[in-house]
């Protein structure tokens, strides 16, 4: 029997400076992924660098990083926790498969300068994987991505080789649908010129962006 499509929800918080990220992980963060956004030696502009995962994190962002101290301008790090349930049945190794599946979609799909593992041969598993982006406390969600490279959803089907991988970026009109009146007790109902409006427009980089076909 074949395994299940997986599905593997990302919150990405940051961005960090090297050194925040070290303290905020050893704090805060255990299983966890951590992306590196900057420049390296000549570069121009600031682009994604390299992905890693961890599950003891902190210890992978000492300053001493075999990576990251090639990216010596500009540097981001964003700490990326996964937020959906692991797949059932016997584990096989000790790293989450949704931890292992979300790096490899990063460093085979990116093609991220700094990266060498996971970076030829195709994910054994077929997955979908959605980025979310908050600030660093945690609970303010941004209001635009981080980098114009960065996706909101990777999706890889296996072994349908004929598929291709798609890179999706959210862009065009959206709608906002409230929940219904009961779910927001002691408020009046909104209507009319007090309801807020129903479609809004992303900024410019989002249009840019929207997916072809």
């Amino acid at each position: 029997m074949p395994q299940k499509h997986l599905m593997i929800a990302i919150d990405w918080y940051g961005p960090y400076t090297l050194e925040d990220a070290f303290e905020t992980a050893k704090s805060d963060f255990r299983f966890a992924l951590y992306l590196c956004i900057g420049k390296r030696k000549f570069q121009r502009k600031q682009s994604l660098q390299y992905v890693g995962i961890g599950t003891n994190v902190s210890k992978r962002l000492a300053k001493t990083h075999h990576k990251l101290q090639h990216v010596s301008r500009d540097r981001q790090i964003w700490l990326g926790e996964i937020a959906t349930a692991e797949p059932s049945g016997k584990k096989m190794r000790p790293t989450p498969a949704t931890l292992d599946f979300a790096e490899w979609a990063y460093a085979r799909f990116f093609d991220l300068p700094l990266n060498e593992k996971k970076t030829v041969g195709m994910p054994s598993r077929s997955f979908t994987v959605l980025n979310r982006w908050w600030k660093k406390d945690y609970e303010t969600p941004f209001q635009k991505r981080p980098h114009a490279d960065w996706p909101d959803l990777i999706d890889h089907s296996y072994p349908d080789w004929e598929q291709p991988v798609r890179k999706v970026w959210f862009g065009g009109k959206q709608e906002r649908i409230l929940g219904p009146d009961y779910a927001r007790p002691g408020e009046k109902p909104k209507k009319g010129l007090n309801a807020p409006p129903p479609e809004e427009e992303l900024s410019k980089e989002d249009k840019r962006l929207r997916l072809d076909g």
